[in-house]
């Protein structure tokens, strides 16, 4: 009966996690597209004709939407199983979910590596895929439209080359399989060069910096348009968990604890695979040198680095663990007990607000102790009978709590003892969690969306008096002037102001509803690999 329900509650994630990202097609490509990700979305593989005959578009629209999806790494294609001459496409759901990721993506590679490189990815991100050479040329003259004259010279395609080779040391970036029959009118077969993922590509930077002072647009055919990039997303989601542990132990201890703790996740990121639940032990000695070297010698991580490591392995919840005093002291990363941990005060903090604190504690109460009667609850919790009551019946009713019959015979016959026991499966709890965080992450998108079409009208006459004000500022008309020509009347003000506020409240609302999400789905994620 619980495999059952654990599938039931599988299924039903997955559906809500599809409709969030058939949305998030629609959001930023429109509906063709998105008509035909929902497609693949339910059906899997499929051949063209498939999505063609099902989704009622023409060919051509169809054709299209299947490039664009491929251009963005949405869709993958092989050959078919029953025909290897049919190319078969497939979606990859997780890259279309990264699409609400971007914004953290773009402010995470500005906060590492700065401007440049933030307009890099934001130009790899819009294409989806490309060239080196067509990034750094784009991202030249972008970032040479914003820079006064006497500063254009500093941004050089050497600087943004630089910067991209970084990019693709640090796996932010990675090279796209090439094609291994280029001339064969068969099914592409694409071929990874594994030594060359990571690698950028020599280019004649001499030869772009002239066309861009030709003012040559688009750059054009170049010794690397054959080798394409795409952004990694495994590596920046892998760097949003490390964040969020890094905050946990910043908040918990102190800020030098956070960063005591980022340096520590980096060595054991080092010297461990990225996926493994348990990392490579670091012992104290290599913690020593690796803080020596990172803060100056006056820093108290220097002085206490030992007292931070103790308090780290013994007073926080299980962010670092001690694993042997072979030199100084072994210290390793058990994600499965980190994020076991994180998805328990996830669910704490939603009791919290969906119940209260009383109920909180019940929930904890019944989580640490394994298995509770009914009068046990009261007792241990300390809260009255009546109250213990409802609010046991609240969380079973929201399925924060299971119910567990235990049946004792003590002779034929003699009746039989029925023991009801309340107990928290931790998966079962966490999926059904996720499954209600996709649907209010879905809810947010469409009604962030309904806004915004119904106020279209609005936002564009709002664009063109923003445009207008810049071309009269230009041509050095008065504020006056500008205010006549210009003006929104105070009834538009407000309800854009309303349509802002609104619109922002949501973009936050999806923002934290999509840290729980990782949170739960990393969590889920290592439990499974047990």
């Amino acid at each position: 009966m619980l495999r059952i329900l654990e599938f039931l509650c599988y299924c039903s994630t997955v559906g809500q996690f599809s409709q969030v990202c058939h949305q998030l097609l629609i959001q930023f490509f429109g509906e063709i597209v998105g008509k035909v990700g929902a497609y693949l979305l339910r059906r899997s593989k499929r051949p063209l004709r498939d999505i063609v005959a099902s989704t009622s578009l023409k060919e051509n629209e169809v054709k299209k939407a299947v490039a664009i999806l491929v251009q963005h790494n949405f869709v993958v294609f092989e050959p078919g199983e029953n025909n290897v001459n049919i190319a078969e496409y497939s979606v990859v759901s997780e890259n279309i979910y990264c699409l609400l990721r971007y914004p953290k993506y773009l402010f995470m590679m500005k906060n590492l590596f700065g401007d440049e490189s933030e307009v890099l990815l934001e130009e790899l991100l819009n294409q989806g895929q490309d060239s080196a050479s067509n990034l750094i040329f784009r991202s030249v003259q972008r970032l040479r439209e914003v820079l006064e004259e006497n500063q254009v010279s500093s941004v050089s395609p050497l600087l943004l080359y630089e910067k991209l080779q970084n990019m693709a040391y640090k796996k932010y970036i990675i090279r796209l399989p090439q094609l291994a029959n280029v001339n064969s009118k068969e099914i592409p077969t694409l071929v990874t060069e594994e030594d060359l993922k990571f690698t950028c590509p020599t280019l004649d930077l001499g030869l772009m910096s002239q066309r861009l002072q030709d003012n040559s647009d688009p750059l054009g055919n170049y010794s690397d348009s054959h080798i394409m990039w795409r952004v990694n997303f495994e590596k920046f989601n892998h760097d949003m968990r490390k964040e969020i542990l890094v905050n946990a132990a910043a908040r918990r201890i102190d800020p030098l604890a956070g960063q005591l703790y980022h340096l520590l996740y980096n060595l054991w990121t080092d010297n461990s695979q990225p996926e493994s639940p348990i990392s490579n032990a670091l012992t104290y000695n290599q913690i020593r040198d690796a803080v020596s070297k990172s803060f100056e010698s006056t820093s108290p991580l220097v002085l206490y680095c030992d007292q931070y490591l103790k308090i780290l392995a013994e007073h926080s919840p299980n962010l670092i663990t001690k694993n042997g005093d072979a030199g100084g002291g072994q210290y390793i990363l058990n994600k499965t007990n980190v994020f076991t941990n994180m998805a328990c005060a996830t669910l704490d903090s939603i009791v919290l607000e969906k119940f209260g604190s009383k109920a909180t504690r019940l929930f904890r109460l019944t989580r640490s102790k394994n298995y509770l009667e009914h009068g046990q609850m009261q007792q241990l919790s300390m809260i009255p009978t009546k109250d213990t009551s409802t609010l046991s019946y609240h969380l079973l009713e929201h399925n924060f709590l299971q119910l567990k019959e235990l049946r004792k015979g003590t002779s034929n016959a003699a009746p039989v003892k029925c023991f009801f026991l309340f107990y928290v499966d931790l998966p079962q709890v966490s999926m059904l969690q996720l499954d209600l965080a996709y649907k209010g992450l879905h809810n947010a998108l469409v009604r962030q969306q309904y806004e915004l079409t119904v106020n279209a009208r609005l936002l564009e006459k709002q664009q063109r008096a923003e445009t207008m004000m810049a071309t009269f500022r230009d041509q050095g008309a008065t504020e006056e002037e500008i205010e006549e020509s210009c003006s929104i009347s105070p009834s538009d003000k407000t309800l854009l102001a309303k349509v802002h506020n609104m619109s922002d409240k949501l973009t936050l609302g999806q923002m934290q509803v999509d840290e729980t999400i990782l949170i739960l789905d990393t969590y889920l994620k290592f439990t499974r690999m047990k």
